[in-house]
Parts: structure tokens; C-alpha cells; sequence
């Protein structure tokens, strides 16, 4: 059954959109986005596991994952 999901629209400039919604929405926003999905829900295991063995790597910016991919 689909729902329709309202929302209210805040600020809108050439990079940027930003909206909000109630908290009545949320748990139906979260679902029509996929994050309850259990292959969402997966993708958390395996950095989650690396981060635990101390497998990081500290970055400062984002440029250098963009300039230096794994």
C-alpha cells in the first residue's frame, strides 16, 4: 500500500533543497527510501567490522577519497 508523504518545503537555492517532515512521516519517509531495507541495513556490517579491527584511514577532506579511491 502506498502513502502519500507530505512535506514542506523550506529554502531552495542552486545547490541546496531542504525540507522537512512531521514525525508522523518519518517512519514511512524512511521506508520509501529504502533505509529499512535489509541490503541497507547490510552495507553497515562489513566498514563497521573494518573500523573495529583498526582497519581506517584518516582522511582531512573529502577531495582525497575523490583523488585517491581505495
Amino acid at each position: 500500500m502506498l502513502k502519500t508523504l507530505s512535506a514542506e518545503l523550506k529554502k531552495v537555492n542552486a545547490d541546496k533543497v531542504r525540507f522537512e517532515i512531521s514525525r508522523d512521516n518519518y517512519e514511512a519517509f524512511c521506508n520509501a527510501a529504502g533505509l529499512y531495507k535489509k541490503e541497507f541495513i547490510e552495507s553497515f556490517k562489513k566498514p563497521d567490522a573494518d573500523h573495529k579491527a583498526g582497519r581506517v584511514t584518516k582522511r582531512k577532506t573529502l577531495l582525497e577519497i575523490i583523488e585517491n579511491p581505495v
